[in-house]
């Protein structure tokens, strides 16, 4: 079967062949470049054509930053071991799924071009059904650990190894699932998610480690290799014992275990240092109870026509003046309801 499968010729890792190690990948370097285009083109026309709207620098060089990091996970050495090497792969799987995705959503390419669109429609498609399902929160936190179960603990990476094309897949999959996960985290985009909570950001963060740690710990406690096929992926230190394949497995689980969790921590870090500059609903949980609250406070007096009407208009009963004295008009009222009520009972 040896004979079936491409053998990776690659010199064994070390400094000097990692740094000497580099590949072409011809069309995830045009992506790179349109995306890096694009986004210079829409900075430059925004500051020409609406000088009033400053776009902080610091957005500019996230996005760079991201677009960098994907350009090293498919073309450096990281790239040239990755389907050689199991600890390589992971390092390539943590850059494509986490790291990259992240540092693009802090850009807030979304922002840009809604900003440049005078129309308002992009903002609406943004803001759209289609576009809030595949962002909501639930949804991209369960689509992140399928994805990582699914390439770990099933037979794909074995038919991955086998079948080389499997590879650019994953490392698309890889991309678009980190990115619609960390875009209602980490992102202030014009979705409907724009303003979600930050208490349940940082949950979601800290739930995120779940998956990462999980099949971390069984690819580091396993007996056997899960992917022998590794061991057909290179002509060096297959018979030596300098790295067995299972040994190479565990190293592998080993860094998406702690690195997977140190990345979401450092993410979670940051959102809390934003939770404490936060005001209104994203400080709290949002307009949810806020929501429950004027319900029943409207409801008590189906009379209170006024009182209803300020009561739902209002975004907050505590930050809105009519809401504020319709709530204590409201008290007053059922105040003296009791008071007759006791007064007649006796």
């Amino acid at each position: 079967m040896r004979e079936s499968v491409r053998v990776h010729h690659v010199e064994e890792l070390t400094l000097t062949s990692a740094l000497l190690s580099w590949k072409f990948a011809l069309w995830w370097n045009l992506l790179i470049v349109l995306l890096g285009a694009a986004y210079a083109a829409g900075v430059v026309r925004l500051r020409r054509e609406k000088p009033e709207r400053n776009w902080p620098a610091h957005r500019s060089w996230l996005f760079a930053f991201g677009l960098v990091s994907l350009f090293v996970a498919m073309n450096s050495f990281v790239a040239v071991y990755s389907h050689a090497l199991f600890t390589m792969h992971m390092v390539q799987h943590l850059m494509l799924i986490m790291l990259v995705p992240a540092l693009l959503v802090y850009g807030k390419p979304l922002r840009l071009w809604s900003e440049l669109d005078g129309s308002g429609r992009v903002e609406r498609v943004l803001r759209g059904r289609t576009v809030g399902i595949l962002t909501h929160p639930a949804w991209t936190m369960v689509l992140y650990s399928v994805v990582l179960v699914a390439t770990h603990l099933t037979p794909f990476m074995q038919v991955m190894l086998l079948n080389p094309w499997l590879h650019h897949a994953e490392s698309v999959l890889y991309l678009v699932t980190g990115y619609l996960t960390f875009l209602p985290l980490l992102g202030k985009e014009p979705t409907r998610w724009q303003h979600f909570p930050y208490p349940l950001r940082v949950f979601s963060s800290l739930m995120g480690m779940g998956p990462d740690t999980g099949i971390g710990v069984i690819l580091m406690m396993a007996d056997d290799p899960l992917f022998p096929a590794y061991g057909m992926m290179r002509d060096w230190w297959i018979d030596d014992g300098t790295l067995s394949v299972l040994a190479d497995q565990r190293l592998g689980g080993g860094i998406m275990w702690f690195f997977g969790d140190a990345l979401m921590a450092v993410f979670a870090l940051v959102l809390v240092k934003q939770w404490m500059r936060a005001k209104g609903s994203e400080a709290g949980f949002g307009n949810w109870l806020e929501s429950a609250r004027r319900s029943a406070l409207a409801e008590t007096d189906s009379e209170a026509e006024s009182a209803v009407r300020n009561l739902r208009a209002a975004e907050d009963v505590d930050e809105d003046e009519r809401a504020r004295q319709a709530y204590n008009a409201m008290l007053a009222r059922l105040a003296r309801q009791d008071g007759e009520h006791r007064q007649s009972g006796r």
